[in-house]
């Protein structure tokens, strides 16, 4: 018996009415819910029955109309509609474990490019792909802000089987300069060295050797035989070391994030005169004094109460940001590590530990031949 779908049969009432019930009964057709009427009558079986229900009603000439006895039911408890039910909840929870595409939105298009064909580079993946096989938001942070030391963090979302990436570059930092050669450049902290940009001098301290605070890395002084030659020091040396830092916040906190950015015409005399862009678009002289059309950076404020599960996404890469903008140029924050979180009395407060790489050369003058 593959299908109990229950019907209705309606049978407009005659002489034969009674014959033909009592041949149904005769051939072992179960009938429910029979009522007679003035006009018909009905009753209630299943489409398995419904064939030889037709063979008899021909032999005594009825007529009669079949009808669905669930139309009205959302769920029907059939085997196709189990089958239909359980592809229909599988197949969303099979493609969630999958990564169809893996996004890059920056704030232009040559960083997008670069940092795409790093990502590709480094870890060698082509979508669809398993979310097993998907590095870790740490690891793929750790990565590209090796590669790409202008940036200062790299947001990383998850929507259903899309990965986007969204790069944040470091603020803008003038650096001074000076002609004049140092005799030497010295460690203002202790830590790892990672790399060096020398242009000037000799080294003094290999890559992955410890520096401490005052030792000498690049000298600018030449030992040549009992002589010495000035040729002077100039460059950077670039370290890491850990930084741990205490923070204490409300729970409740307001941020403004940043949104896209949307051109906007001005009209002088309708507009406010003084409006923040991103850009203004050359216009004609002669519609120049008149009209002005720029680039806005929209932004979006909101109110956020900050749980465990937002430490992760909000409270570390909101101090991410702060200890960065406090840290020389160039300078790249690669790991953080939560070493404890309290909440209590409406605040959170706890330590961070960040592995910083920064320059931590620093030139010292003094008379040639020293």
């Amino acid at each position: 018996m593959w299908n109990n779908r229950p019907i209705i049969i309606r049978i407009k009432r005659h002489e034969n009415v009674h014959p033909f019930i009592q041949a149904l009964h005769a051939q072992h057709v179960p009938l429910k819910r029979v009522v007679f009427r003035d006009q018909e009558v009905s009753f209630e079986t299943t489409m398995h029955y419904l064939p030889k229900i037709r063979r008899v009603r021909r032999r005594f000439r009825l007529k009669m109309a079949v009808f669905y006895a669930d139309e009205l039911q959302v769920f029907r408890a059939q085997i196709w509609t189990l089958l239909g039910l359980a592809f229909m909840i599988a197949i969303p929870i099979l493609c969630a474990q999958v990564i169809w595409r893996v996004d890059i939105e920056a704030a232009t298009p040559e960083l997008e490019e670069r940092l795409g064909k790093t990502f590709h580079e480094t870890f060698q993946l082509e979508t669809p792909l398993s979310q097993k096989k998907l590095p870790s938001n740490t690891v793929i942070r750790q990565k590209l802000l090796e590669q790409h030391r202008e940036l200062s963090w790299v947001h990383i979302d998850k929507h259903g089987g899309r990965v986007i990436l969204r790069p944040q570059e470091s603020p803008k930092q003038t650096e001074q300069t000076t002609d004049k050669l140092a005799s030497h450049i010295v460690a203002t902290k202790s830590g790892v060295i990672t790399h060096f940009n020398i242009q000037h001098g000799e080294r003094k301290i290999s890559v992955n050797d410890t520096a401490y605070e005052g030792d000498v890395l690049v000298s600018g002084v030449l030992e040549s035989g009992t002589d010495q030659v000035f040729v002077g020091a100039k460059g950077e040396v670039y370290a890491d070391y850990w930084l741990e830092c205490s923070f204490k916040i409300p729970t409740k906190i307001t941020v403004e994030t940043l949104q896209q950015k949307q051109w906007r015409v001005l009209i002088k005399g309708i507009h406010e005169e003084k409006v923040d862009y991103v850009q203004k678009k050359d216009l004609p002289n002669w519609l120049a004094p008149y009209v002005s059309i720029v680039e806005e950076q929209q932004t979006k404020t909101m109110q956020v109460e900050l749980d465990e599960s937002k430490i992760e996404t909000l409270l570390i890469p909101l101090l991410h940001e702060k200890v960065l903008r406090s840290l020389p140029a160039k300078t790249i924050i690669k790991k953080e590590n939560l070493l404890q979180a309290k909440w209590g009395n409406g605040t959170v407060e706890g330590k961070v530990l960040f592995l910083v790489n920064e320059n931590i050369a620093s030139p010292i003058q003094g008379l040639q031949g020293e």
